[in-house]
């Protein structure tokens, strides 16, 4: 990419000297594959980028309405280039002021300034034609949900809802590990709506997953990415699920949120009825809608919803591949069961080590936020 105004703005940022940065280069998959098999995985990757799939559904009321911001490769190049400067500042010159500093250096080039603008403009569009108050905004693979853990208002909302538990339980009342894992997922959940472009954007360049994306399509032969801009629903914690689809038979189903035990899951009523509801709107409704006899869809895992008035949805679809995370179920040891029917589900019964499973901010700020409430009086 040429020296801009934004590689210029970049050498003027202040830099912790020393730091040694990850090597994130290489694309997120099996070493050693070799080039049908590289080709193949580009394709699976394309294949399930929302604008390849989103219309087919849309057009049947079976996922979030949608809108979209195509991406030039220079704007990929950006976006690369801004997260890996971001990467090598200091954890102080990730907050505050000095983030709003470096953010509006990384505004001087045309190119990032113009991508804002551009997004903005068609978010507005978007709050104005689904009548909505927030929207949630994407890249054509991944979400940049990793990055909201820096987020003030993410923290301050996961306070609350940790508080809110405490208050439940009445006098001498704690929250518990689960409880609180529940509330940081959700706090984090509820922070990827908004309705600024700049808010959107400053998730993206703090995000790991954005970086891998842009990385890994400006690999491939033909350059194709870009922002989805969704319709915001509401879906509680433990309401969402993922879904395996292999040669266009739905194999295995599982608890989305895995860290945690779901009271209402616990019932088995309460389960069978979610399995059966998201079977029939699978069976009825949207194999119908992708498996044309000349779309791509053969295998892809689902991620799926039932929002709070009861309604099924599709949230995205995923390559069904080892580097898509399998949830309850392991690509190592289970391949067999996740590519024959009939549906295996799965739910959690006992809460998991969060504690370890986390990642190491998360952890911190679950432990140190649970720690300083129920000490509280």
């Amino acid at each position: 990419m040429d020296v801009s105004a934004l590689g210029m703005a970049l050498k003027r940022v202040k830099l912790k000297k020393n730091k040694e940065v990850n090597d994130r280069s290489a694309p997120m998959m099996k070493a050693g594959l070799e080039k049908k098999d590289l080709d193949q995985y580009y394709k699976d990757v394309q294949d399930t980028y929302v604008e390849s799939w989103e219309p087919l559904l849309t057009a049947k009321g079976l996922t979030f309405r949608t809108a979209y911001v195509p991406m030039q490769k220079k704007e990929a190049e950006a976006m690369v280039k801004a997260y890996e400067a971001h990467e090598k500042l200091s954890e102080e010159e990730k907050k505050g002021k000095h983030y709003a500093k470096f953010y509006a250096m990384l505004l001087k080039d045309p190119v990032f300034s113009k991508m804002q603008e551009t997004l903005q403009k068609q978010i507005d569009e978007c709050l104005n034609l689904f009548k909505c108050d927030k929207v949630f905004v994407k890249g054509s693979s991944r979400s940049a949900k990793d990055a909201v853990i820096d987020l003030q208002n993410m923290t301050a909302d996961f306070e609350s809802r940790c508080q809110n538990v405490k208050k439940q339980k009445g006098e001498g009342g704690k929250c518990d590990l689960n409880s609180g894992v529940v509330s940081l997922l959700g706090a984090g959940k509820d922070a990827m709506s908004g309705t600024s472009a700049q808010y959107f954007l400053q998730l993206f360049v703090r995000s790991e997953r954005i970086y891998q994306d842009m990385r890994l399509a400006l690999q491939m032969k033909d350059f194709k990415s870009g922002w989805a801009i969704r319709e915001w629903i509401d879906v509680d914690i433990g309401m969402e699920f993922r879904g395996f689809v292999y040669r266009r038979k739905f194999c295995a189903l599982c608890q989305y949120d895995y860290l945690v035990k779901v009271e209402h899951l616990q019932d088995s009523k309460t389960r069978q009825d979610i399995i059966s509801t998201i079977e029939k709107f699978y069976a009825n409704s949207v194999a119908p809608a992708l498996h044309r006899e000349e779309s791509p869809f053969q295998n892809y895992i689902a991620d799926f919803a039932i929002d709070t008035t009861g309604k099924c949805w599709i949230i995205e679809l995923n390559p069904y591949q080892e580097s898509t995370d399998g949830a309850m179920f392991s690509w190592a040891t289970e391949k067999q069961l996740l590519s024959t029917e009939p549906l295996n589900f799965r739910y959690q019964s006992v809460p998991q080590n969060a504690t370890v499973a986390l990642g190491k901010k998360w952890r911190k700020l679950l432990n140190s936020t649970l720690k300083r409430i129920n000490a509280e009086a």
